[in-house]
């Protein structure tokens, strides 16, 4: 008797029998649970998704076993269980956030404003009209970060992989055009030559590089392990001499507001090559680093491993 095997439609399976019934089960309770949200009152949909979040931290053991080591090599101690809980609840606290996002009512600026530096950096790194590659991490609300670019009138577009299940990435459109933000799925055909493209028109392309993928990586250290970052937008920047800027939210003030915070990191001293991504890869890793560091329960990253199982063997490690 033949068993079925397992397969992702992003390249090119198709689900098994049971795949299916699983994806449309999960697929029917994500759009009940929007509907609901979408009706519900702001506050109570942010004590839900605390409160999931909470639940999170008392049933996931795995998960809450992962948290904790992650925080603990990132602060070179122990970490005490408050703070992997915290870590739990601020991943509730970001969803609650996006969730808000689905409200056209809803001000890019609510949550979150940029300062007057920051706008100056992204505006100065556009005006050399040979694009900026924004590094950004999963770190507080990255939607919202989007979302308020987009606000703002910066031309920027971000770098996705798409959801296991089409439907679910058509649900992320659903969230993200009306804001004005596009996406470049990396797995579709012409994905690079998009890319390419924005850049060479001067244009802002977004990558989230902090937690690993099936791409080509680099070891390089971040908070606490030596992870594999992935080595594309590196790469790009290096090839079309564009811009490079990091970017992510502060954590919150006792207002419930951040800012996001864009700074420079230099990549003029490089040349394309192996060594120049490695370099200029280390260095976003230190600036991510810092970032991470300032408020790690927001960071998603302590629920993924360093390296998923099936990665493509990494570049050697920079020493």
């Amino acid at each position: 008797m033949s068993r079925e095997v397992a397969a992702d439609v992003r390249e090119g399976g198709t689900w098994t029998s049971r795949q299916r019934l699983k994806n449309d089960a999960l697929y029917a309770l994500a759009r009940a649970a929007l509907t609901i949200v979408r009706r519900a009152p702001r506050v109570l949909v942010a004590l839900l998704c605390r409160a999931l979040g909470l639940l999170a931290w008392a049933l996931l053991g795995r998960e809450r076993r992962l948290v904790r080591a992650r925080l603990g090599a990132g602060l070179g101690e122990p970490a005490p269980q408050r703070r992997v809980r915290a870590a739990f609840l601020a991943a509730g606290d970001v969803l609650a956030d996006t969730l808000a996002l689905l409200d056209p009512r809803e001000p890019a600026d609510r949550t979150m404003s940029m300062d007057a530096a920051s706008r100056a950096v992204l505006r100065d790194a556009l005006a050399e009209g040979r694009g900026v590659v924004y590094i950004a991490a999963h770190l507080g609300p990255w939607e919202r970060m989007a979302a308020l670019l987009a606000a703002e009138g910066f031309p920027v577009v971000t770098v996705a992989r798409e959801s296991y299940d089409p439907r679910f990435t058509a649900l992320y459109e659903g969230l993200r055009a009306p804001r004005g933000v596009r996406s470049i799925y990396r797995g579709r055909p012409g994905a690079v030559t998009s890319i390419v493209r924005e850049l060479r028109a001067g244009r802002g392309v977004g990558f989230l590089v902090d937690l690993p993928s099936r791409v080509r990586s680099i070891r390089a250290p971040l908070f606490g392990v030596t992870a594999n970052l992935p080595v594309g937008a590196a790469r790009i920047a290096l090839a079309r001499g564009a811009a490079v800027v990091v970017g992510t939210p502060t954590p919150a003030g006792p207002d419930g507001r951040r800012k996001l915070l864009i700074e420079r990191v230099s990549a003029h001293d490089l040349t394309p090559g192996s060594l120049g991504e490695a370099t200029l890869t280390a260095r976003l890793a230190r600036a991510l680093e810092a970032r991470i560091a300032a408020h790690p329960e927001a960071w998603l990253g302590l629920f993924a491993p360093a390296r998923p199982p099936d990665a493509e063997p990494p570049a050697p490690r920079l020493r």
